[in-house]
C-alpha cells in the first residue's frame, strides 16, 4: 500500500487574498477589449504595479499568498490598463483546453519512455490530451519548458526529472498553472509528488543476492545528480548492514544511467581481484551494458556472475539472460499524479483552496528471471 508523507507547508510570509478581491481580478480580466486601443501585456501591468510578471500571474491565479498592498497595486494597474489575459489566464477564466503539459529528463532512457506512455493513457481517461517535452538531459533546457508550456496554455504541468534543480524551484515558487511532480520530489516545497520507494527496491535487490549467498556484492551506481541513484545506494548499504556485510568502495562503479557507461562500470569491478560474484545495476539499461561487459570477459550469467537491474522496462525481457530486476510502477504513479493534477485545476476553477500537498512514496517489486544464481562454488 502506498506510503503517504505529508509534508508541512512552509509559513506564508504574505496574506492570503480575500475571495472577493480575486473575484474582482477575475472579472476585470475577462473585460472586453477597448475599441481601437492595443491591449495590455502582463509586461505593461507588472512596470505599472512594479513587480514581476510571475508576481501579476500569482495575484491573476489567488491560489499564492501575495501582501495586500502588492495585490492593490497589481488590481488597479489591471484596471486602468483593461489587462485581459491570454495564455494559461484565459484558460482559468473559464476556457479550459483540456490540455496536460509533460515534462521528462530523457526520452532515450527506458524507463521515461514508459513512463511518459503510462501519462498519456492515465490523461486520456480523464479527457485530457498531451503535449510531451524532452529534456534530453539538459536541466537547462527542462526549466526552459517550464515557460514554454504555460504560454501553450496547458492546465497543468506534470514534471519527471532526475533532480528539481535551483533553476526548477525559481519557476514553480510562482508557477502560473497546476503543478505535480513525478518520480521526483522538490525538498523544501510543499509540491505534490509521487515516486517509487526506490530506496526499498534497492534494499530488494541485494537481499535477493544475499539470499542467494552473495557477499561480494558490486554496485554500479547512477549519475551523480540522479536523486534516485543516491536512494538506490542508500538501499544497497541498508541490505548490506543488515547482513554484516561491510561496505567496500572498491565494488562501486558510476555509470551515466546508459548501456554504454554501465559496460564500461562493469569492466571496471569485473577486472578487479577478488571479481564481485554480483552486481546491482543502477538500472536495466546499465544491467545490459554489465551483460555486455560479462561476455566481453568471458564470464558466464550467471552461473560465474549475477546481475540485477531496476525499472523492469520491456529491454529486461529481450536480452539473454532475460534480466532479475526491480520493477517500478509506472501505470500506478501516472494515474495518482495525472488524477491529483486534475483535482487541482478543478479546485481553482470552483474558487476552492488545493488539496494539501503530499509526497507518495510507491512500493516497487522483485521480478526474478535468468541473469541471478546462487553464489559460484
Amino acid at each position: 500500500m502506498a506510503e503517504t508523507t505529508q509534508k508541512a507547508k512552509g509559513q506564508a510570509d504574505e496574506a492570503v487574498p480575500s475571495t472577493r478581491d480575486r473575484d474582482a481580478v477575475r472579472r476585470r480580466r475577462i473585460r472586453p477589449m477597448r475599441s481601437g486601443v492595443l491591449p495590455a501585456r502582463i509586461e505593461d501591468v507588472a512596470e505599472r504595479a512594479g513587480v514581476s510578471t510571475a508576481t501579476v500571474s500569482r495575484v491573476l491565479r489567488g491560489t499564492k499568498s501575495v501582501r495586500p498592498e502588492t495585490m492593490r497595486r497589481v488590481t488597479e494597474a489591471v484596471e486602468a490598463l483593461s489587462y485581459r489575459p491570454s495564455g494559461p489566464a484565459r484558460a482559468l477564466a473559464g476556457s479550459r483546453t483540456q490540455t496536460l503539459g509533460l515534462i521528462m529528463t530523457d526520452l532515450s532512457q527506458a524507463f521515461y519512455a514508459e513512463l511518459g506512455r503510462a501519462v498519456e493513457s492515465a490523461a486520456m481517461e480523464r479527457g485530457f490530451t498531451m503535449i510531451l517535452a524532452n529534456g534530453a538531459g539538459d536541466e537547462q533546457r527542462e526549466a526552459s519548458y517550464l515557460d514554454l508550456l504555460a504560454e501553450r496554455r496547458v492546465d497543468g504541468i506534470l514534471v519527471a526529472s532526475w533532480g528539481i534543480t535551483a533553476r526548477h524551484i525559481d519557476w514553480l515558487v510562482h508557477a502560473p498553472v497546476e503543478v505535480v511532480l513525478l518520480s521526483c520530489r522538490a525538498p523544501g516545497m510543499a509540491l505534490p509528488a509521487t515516486l517509487a520507494s526506490s530506496r526499498e527496491g534497492a534494499r530488494m535487490a541485494a537481499e535477493h543476492l544475499i539470499n542467494l549467498g552473495h557477499r561480494r556484492i558490486g554496485e554500479i551506481s547512477g549519475p551523480p545528480y540522479s536523486a534516485a541513484a543516491a536512494d538506490r545506494g542508500a538501499g544497497i548499504r541498508d541490505a548490506f548492514e543488515a547482513a554484516g556485510i561491510p561496505a567496500d568502495d572498491s565494488t562501486r562503479a558510476e555509470s551515466q544511467g546508459d548501456v554504454a557507461s554501465g559496460q564500461a562500470a562493469a569492466a571496471q569491478l569485473l577486472a578487479r581481484e577478488p571479481r564481485p560474484t554480483a552486481l546491482v545495476c543502477y538500472n536495466d539499461l546499465v544491467a545490459v551494458g554489465a551483460l555486455k561487459a560479462a561476455k566481453a570477459a568471458s564470464v558466464r550469467v550467471p552461473k560465474d556472475l549475477s546481475i540485477v537491474g531496476f525499472d523492469d522496462v520491456p529491454l529486461a525481457t529481450m536480452v539473454g539472460p532475460e534480466l532479475t530486476t526491480i520493477a517500478q510502477p509506472v501505470a500506478e504513479m501516472a494515474a495518482w499524479a495525472v488524477e491529483r493534477l486534475q483535482r487541482q485545476i478543478q479546485a481553482f476553477d470552483r474558487g476552492e483552496p488545493a488539496p494539501p500537498a503530499s509526497v507518495v512514496h510507491m512500493p516497487c517489486r522483485l521480478v526474478i528471471r535468468d541473469s541471478s544464481g546462487p553464489v559460484p562454488e
